[in-house]
C-alpha cells in the first residue's frame, strides 16, 4: 500500500463535552436524545491517555527473549485523562467549575454559585444519585476524524487554572486542566473508540461574553482590615480535587469515585506601590511572615450579575512565600503565591467563592 497523502490540521480535532444522567452511562453520539455536544474553543489539545495495566514477562522455557503470548493488557481497574486548554466561556466556565468542584447552586435570573468550605456540603463521593447536575459527569468527545473519534464516559474535572494576563489571549481568562475517568474498559460500551460523532449536531462555543483583565471594576486586597485597591498584571488560580477511582462494576470500570481535599492555589502579580510595599500597614513580606489571613475581592463587570460575562469573585489567602519581585520597564511588581483557606461557617468565610452570570439555567447543561 502506499503512502497516504492526507495531512490533518490541529483545527480538524474537535473536543465537547455533554452531561450525563447517570453516572458514567454512554450517551447518544448525533444528539437524537435531544442533548447536544457543547464543543469547547480549545487553544491546546492532547488525545486521552488510557492508563491500563500492561505486563510482559520473561517466562522460563521461552528462551533468553520475552514470547508474544507472555503479554497481558487489562483495561479494567484503569483511569483515563486528558488535558484541555481553552478560552473561558461563561457557559464552559460554569459547567467546569462544578466538574471540578461537585458543587453548585443557581439563584435568580441564570446566577450560579460556586463555593468551597471546611465547613460546607461539598459532595466528597461521586457516583450516586444525580440531582440538578450535581454530581456532575459528562461524556467526553475527543473526533480528529470521521469515525475516528473516542468517547470517555463518567469524566469530570481533576484540575482546572484559571489564568488572567494582560500579555496572553489578548487579555481574556484562559482555562485549563485536565479530565478524568474511572471508565477505561472500551470493551464495556460506555467508553468506546472508533466512534461516529455527528459534528453538525454540536453546540458551538459562545461567541461573545468572555471574561476580560480589563473589564474589572473591582481589584481590592484586604491587609490590616482595610480594603486596598491593586493594580493587578496576572493571576492564576489552580483547583484541584484529587479525585480516586473507588471499587470496580461487572465491566471493571469505576463504581464510583472519592474526593479527599480541594487544594486551592495561585498566585498574583501587583504593583509595587503605597497600599503593597515594605512599610508598616502596607508591608507584604510581614504578611507572610505573621500568617495572616487576606481577603481578595475581583469582580468582572459592574458586580450586579445582570449581564452575560460579569463575574464575582472573593478569596480568603494565606501566602506560601516569601513575595518575590518581578522588576520589568512596566516598573516594580510583587509576585504573590497564594492558598485559599477556609476561616468560619458563616457568608463570606469560604476559602473561594465564585458568583458568575451566564444567561441559561443548569438544565441546560
Amino acid at each position: 500500500m502506499s503512502i497516504s497523502k492526507v495531512i490533518r490540521p490541529i483545527s480538524d480535532v474537535r473536543v465537547g463535552i455533554k452531561a450525563e444522567s447517570a453516572f458514567g452511562a454512554g450517551l447518544d453520539n448525533d444528539g437524537t436524545d435531544g442533548t447536544a455536544y457543547r464543543q469547547l474553543p480549545v487553544v491546546q489539545v492532547t488525545k486521552p491517555t488510557f492508563n491500563v495495566t500492561r505486563e510482559s514477562r520473561l517466562l522460563s522455557g521461552r528462551g533468553l527473549v520475552k514470547h508474544k503470548d507472555d503479554t497481558i493488557i487489562n483495561t479494567r481497574g484503569g483511569t483515563v485523562v486528558m488535558p484541555f486548554e481553552c478560552i473561558a466561556t461563561p457557559k464552559l466556565l460554569a459547567q467546569h467549575l462544578a466538574l471540578v468542584l461537585q458543587e453548585h447552586s443557581e439563584s435568580g435570573s441564570y446566577k450560579h454559585l460556586f463555593e468551597v468550605g471546611g465547613q460546607g456540603s461539598e459532595t466528597a463521593q461521586i457516583g450516586g444519585t444525580i440531582s440538578n447536575n450535581i454530581p456532575h459527569t459528562v461524556n467526553l468527545a475527543y473526533y480528529p476524524q470521521a469515525s475516528g473519534g473516542t468517547r470517555i464516559s463518567g469524566a469530570m474535572v481533576s484540575d482546572l487554572t484559571l489564568s488572567l494576563d494582560y500579555g496572553s489571549n489578548g487579555g481574556y481568562m484562559g482555562m485549563s486542566g485536565n479530565y478524568f475517568s474511572g471508565f477505561s474498559n472500551p470493551l464495556a460500551g460506555a467508553t468506546s473508540l472508533e466512534t461516529d460523532f455527528t459534528i453538525g449536531n454540536w453546540t458551538a462555543p459562545e461567541a461573545t461574553g468572555y471574561y476580560n483583565i480589563g473589564d474589572m471594576s473591582t481589584k481590592t486586597l484586604t491587609s490590616d482590615g482595610s480594603a486596598k485597591d491593586l493594580v493587578l498584571k496576572s493571576m492564576n488560580l489552580n483547583i484541584a480535587n484529587g479525585v480516586n477511582r473507588v471499587g470496580f462494576n461487572s465491566n471493571g470500570d469505576a463504581e464510583m469515585y472519592s474526593i479527599p481535599e480541594y487544594a486551592i492555589t495561585g498566585d498574583m502579580t501587583i504593583k509595587l506601590d503605597d497600599n503593597f510595599d515594605y512599610t508598616s500597614g502596607a508591608n507584604v513580606v510581614q504578611d507572610f511572615l505573621d500568617g495572616d489571613t487576606l481577603a481578595v475581592a475581583i469582580n468582572i463587570g459592574d458586580g450586579t450579575l445582570s449581564s452575560v460575562g460579569e463575574l464575582n469573585m472573593q478569596m480568603n489567602i494565606q501566602y506560601t512565600g516569601d513575595p518575590a519581585q518581578d522588576i520589568s520597564e512596566n516598573g516594580i511588581f510583587h509576585t504573590l503565591a497564594f492558598e485559599c483557606v477556609d476561616i468560619g461557617t458563616s457568608d463570606n468565610n469560604e476559602a473561594l467563592e465564585i458568583e458568575l452570570f451566564n444567561g441559561e439555567s443548569q438544565s441546560s447543561w
